[in-house]
């Protein structure tokens, strides 16, 4: 193993008031191992990503890693610090470690990182930190999908609604109340591909292959790749959109006649009325926007698969 300690940065609020627990039950674990471990809480939106970056730059002893405890939104913004850094840093860098604790936990999933404090304990100190694939909108760095049309509005309507729902669930509500009144807005997309216009229920472009909480909207994409999957749902009426939700869930409505794949290392999106775009469960950027793919942006902490545990 490299010299180094270990940081976790937590969202508190994460789980319903279990991320501070699940960080504390990890540092113990991981301080058991005879590794230095620190645990900073956030009080605010945006401090894991300047507790991070201030992390990187700072004089202290080499970090091993820097732990996102809690959901998409703090693995967002910490792996935002470690992007710009890696250029000055390279390998020197810090590697991502995943600690997933909130409503989605999409990223972690894409890695097959548990929830289980001991098995996250034992892939910080002996796993594998391997190369990965960021999105980057509008200059903002995104790990698994950013999207623009009514899955972005499903986004706003969970993030804003007080609801004792989680993950899936939650967006799947989310989901029927806003297709109930959506009406799909004309967008034109360049990309590698070429170009695709017109009236749009969705585009959503996936580094990985989920969002909303195992929702696969790209079962094909992969962090490792260094392409974007870009899926694309046409117009089509309310009734029919809501029925397309048992597919999607399951990874299958690329059979549906309005449903289109397409892979680009870069995509423009224009619309006629401005848009938000939603990335990690958080609003990131609006119309016009670009998107690209930025190959091995940083390194993530993974369970090692059949081999010797290291950190490289």
């Amino acid at each position: 193993m490299n010299c180094g300690s270990i940081l976790i940065i937590v969202n508190p609020i994460s789980g319903k008031g279990r991320g501070s627990h699940t960080a504390d039950v990890v540092a113990e674990l991981v301080h058991r191992q005879g590794v230095d471990v620190e645990v900073r809480h956030t009080a605010a939106s945006g401090d894991a990503q300047r507790i991070a970056r201030e992390a990187t730059t700072g004089s202290g002893r080499p970090l091993r890693c820097i732990v996102a405890c809690g959901g998409d939104g703090i693995v967002q913004e910490i792996a935002n610090a470690l992007a710009d850094a890696r250029p000055s840093l390279g390998d020197a860098c810090p590697a991502l470690g995943l600690a997933p604790v909130g409503r989605c936990n999409d990223f972690a999933r894409a890695f097959r990182i548990p929830t289980d404090p001991a098995a996250i304990a034992d892939i910080l100190v002996k796993g594998q930190a391997l190369p990965t694939d960021l999105g980057r909108v509008n200059g903002r760095y995104f790990c698994t999908v950013a999207t623009a049309g009514a899955d972005a509005e499903v986004s706003s309507f969970v993030d804003t609604m007080r609801m004792p729902l989680r993950g899936t669930l939650a967006y799947l509500y989310g989901a029927v109340r806003v297709l109930i009144r959506y009406r799909p807005y004309d967008m034109t997309i360049t990309g590698d591909f070429g170009v695709i216009e017109g009236p749009m229920l969705l585009a959503s472009t996936a580094n990985t292959s989920c969002y909303g909480g195992a929702i696969r909207i790209a079962p094909d994409a992969d962090p490792s790749d260094g392409q974007l999957d870009l899926c694309v749902v046409d117009r089509v009426s309310r009734l029919r959109a809501i029925a397309l939700i048992p597919a999607l869930l399951a990874g299958k409505h690329g059979r549906c006649p309005a449903v289109h794949f397409l892979r680009t290392q870069r995509l423009t999106i224009e619309s006629r009325h401005p848009l938000e775009l939603w990335a990690d469960g958080e609003r990131i950027a609006r119309t016009p926007a670009t998107i690209e793919v930025v190959p091995d942006a940083l390194r993530v902490l993974q369970p090692v698969q059949g081999g010797a545990s290291t950190l490289r």
